[in-house]
């Protein structure tokens, strides 16, 4: 099975650290301020672009899942063997007060290596759902907070039946 970012999130992400860098390094650039808000300008126009980067990573990126293990083609890439597989987490970040908005994201982490996937993926709820049967099968156990967080993005786990 193969996986890859929705190209309506990787716009938006985009468009807002481009925008980002934009605002920040046009003030930097044209207004000319005192030091001290020169450094912060600085800083926040180089924190935009690591946001860009990293949405354009994303998008280079392809998440593949077979019998043998999960692996992330581009640049970024990444290989883990489900018998290599150390840990699965699945965490809920929220943007808002009433937990209304936010993301997931799965960390995955095997001997060597680590993948994090986020839920802006399209196919994420089988992709994280795959990966949680396939690290049981393996021997690992999945905290309280992960096991949740399938049952709220709708996985049905073996274990739980």
């Amino acid at each position: 099975m193969r996986y890859r970012y929705s190209a309506r999130a990787i716009a938006a992400d985009c468009a807002r650290g481009a925008g980002g860098l934009a605002l920040s390094a046009g003030l930097l650039w044209f207004a000319r301020p005192a030091a001290a808000l020169a450094w912060v300008l600085g800083a926040a126009a180089a924190l935009f672009l690591v946001y860009f980067a990293r949405a354009v990573v994303r998008h280079l990126t392809q998440i593949e899942l077979d019998e043998t293990g999960i692996s992330a083609s581009g640049p970024l890439g990444a290989v883990i063997r489900w018998d290599e597989l150390r840990s699965l987490q699945l965490n809920y970040y929220t943007t808002r007060s009433d937990r209304s908005g936010g993301w997931m994201q799965l960390d995955l982490r095997g001997s060597r290596r680590s993948l994090a996937v986020e839920s802006s993926l399209g196919g994420f709820a089988e992709l994280a759902g795959a990966a949680a049967d396939a690290a049981l099968r393996h021997g690992q156990l999945l905290d309280g907070t992960t096991r949740a967080n399938l049952r709220a993005l709708g996985v049905p786990l073996a274990s739980d039946a």
